[in-house]
């Protein structure tokens, strides 16, 4: 083949490097062009333009004269990083076509702008995919990256202002995507946070994934996270909890859900099992502490009875079981000691010991001054032991019934006697023993008085009977009184006793006695 007709190696087209640049048998991909710093190929856009006009000269005087009709092959960038294709031959020039720098330099500038788009989209791009883009938007980005690899194929041809286009599109799609992060991030965090409610832990966890995945940093998600990561083992704490619960092992219960709510604070569930079992243990703690009250008061342990029901309104100041309850327990108690001091009344009118059923009934009115029972008891006892203190005095001494008044009282505290309806059977003995004091005590007994013939006697409320050797009288029982006068002599004066139950007695009185 003759010179003239020698085939022109292609020269790349960019506007950082000029024609000058030495080609290569496969130019970068926009992708790798992209990368380059955007202010790295603005230094070089003077020196740029200068190689252009070069390009124009040689294209308008040399080039003819050194090419033939053959057409020139321009080979173009390969596309973008996502279309992943080797570089195509750019469309041939017919060889009649002149060159025009003017063209040339416009597709220069629509390729630089094209390529800036790209550098965008490749950012975005790589940022998403940072963010695990195909996990939750793998539609829209997989329709991003087929609009960028249109766009490569018309990189290739050499249709950059469409190619751009076609960035722009990706670009704007992408961004819409990343627009949507936040709004993905927050529907993420709601999942893993209802599930969490759910007590779901697989899918809180997938969702939380997804959440820190878009947000590693975030607080909330994270603490999500962290109870996700906890719901296992404490859902089988919760399980166990129930199992004690069932079993009435309530304590065990418990103890089990304070590991639980020690793990997960913030878990509604352990934190509501805990509170529902405490209660629980409360109110048995209550019941038990009621009944304990009222088995002791049942069993008339008053102070173990109080002492119970204090303990059960420890343990619920609000309950008003208790303050019923130490009330009753006040009343038993009352009513306890009203009955033990009734029956020791009832025991002392029983033996006929009526001043102990006096002290009896007086402790049941200090206790409580309404009882009737009480009142009546202490009148009744208090006649009694007036009588019984009357015919003892009056038993004791019978000879003062030689009195005329106190015999009368004493028979009528005779009759008073026998009028009463019950009549136990020390009063009976007593009545029989006064009722025949009453009939001795009228039955005058010989009494056989001696003297000297020189005293002169007088037998006090009897008679006046003068000097006498021997005198006879027939005196009641009773207490009698006899004085001896005598000229000269000491005055004598002599008691003596004349008893209901002596045959007849003999008093010797007389003055012996010189003054």
């Amino acid at each position: 083949m003759s010179e003239h007709n020698k085939t022109v190696e292609p020269v790349r087209f960019d506007p950082a490097s000029g024609p000058a640049d030495k080609p290569s048998a496969a130019a970068p991909s926009p992708a790798k062009t992209a990368r380059r710093g955007g202010s790295e190929a603005d230094k070089w856009i003077l020196p740029a333009l200068g190689g252009l006009l070069v390009v124009a000269l040689l294209v308008f005087f040399w080039l003819p004269s050194q090419v033939g009709p053959d057409s020139v092959q321009i080979d173009t960038a390969s596309g973008g990083q996502n279309a992943g294709s080797a570089a195509a031959p750019a469309p041939s020039r017919p060889a009649t076509e002149e060159a025009s720098p003017w063209n040339d330099a416009q597709l220069a500038r629509q390729r630089k702008e094209a390529q800036a788009v790209l550098e965008q989209l490749l950012e975005v791009q790589f940022a998403l995919e940072e963010v695990g883009v195909t996990q939750w938007a793998e539609e829209e980005f997989s329709a991003a990256q087929a609009q960028a690899t249109a766009a490569d194929e018309q990189y290739r041809q050499q249709e950059f202002e469409a190619a751009k286009a076609s960035y722009q599109g990706a670009l704007d799609a992408m961004r819409a995507i990343e627009g949507s992060i936040d709004q993905v991030f927050a529907e993420s965090l709601q999942a893993g946070l209802g599930a969490l409610l759910s007590d779901q832990a697989e899918p809180a966890i997938e969702a939380l994934e997804l959440a820190l995945l878009l947000k590693p940093d975030d607080p909330e998600a994270l603490a999500a996270m962290e109870r996700a990561r906890t719901l296992g083992p404490l859902l089988e704490l919760l399980a166990s909890a129930n199992a004690a619960a069932e079993e009435d092992d309530l304590d065990g219960a418990r103890d089990i859900l304070k590991q639980a709510v020690t793990l997960d604070p913030e878990h509604a569930g352990a934190a509501a099992q805990l509170a529902s079992v405490e209660r629980a243990i409360t109110r048995r703690n209550f019941n038990r502490a009621m009944s304990a009250g009222y088995q002791a008061l049942d069993d008339g342990s008053f102070d173990e009875a109080e002492r119970q029901f204090k303990a059960a309104q420890a343990i619920m100041p609000s309950a008003s079981e208790p303050a019923g309850a130490l009330q009753q327990t006040r009343n038993a108690r009352t009513q306890a000691q009203i009955e033990a001091w009734r029956q020791r009344a009832v025991a002392a009118e029983g033996r006929e010991d009526w001043s102990k059923a006096v002290t009896a009934y007086r402790e049941i009115l200090a206790i409580d001054n309404t009882v009737v029972l009480a009142r009546n008891g202490l009148a009744r006892s208090n006649t009694r032991v007036q009588l019984d203190q009357r015919i003892k005095q009056a038993l004791a001494k019978p000879e003062r019934l030689s009195d005329q008044r106190v015999f009368d009282n004493t028979q009528a505290l005779y009759r008073q006697a026998l009028t009463l309806d019950q009549k136990g059977p020390l009063l009976k003995e007593q009545l029989l023993q006064l009722g025949d004091l009453l009939e001795k005590a009228q039955i005058p007994i010989p009494v056989l008085l001696q003297s000297d013939e020189q005293t002169d006697v007088t037998v006090y409320k009897v008679a006046h009977l003068g000097t006498f050797r021997r005198q006879q009288l027939s005196l009641k029982p009773g207490i009698y009184t006899a004085v001896g006068v005598r000229k000269g002599y000491r005055d004598v004066r002599k008691k003596f006793t004349v008893d209901h139950n002596e045959q007849s007695m003999t008093v010797e009185i007389a003055c012996t006695e010189p003054i």
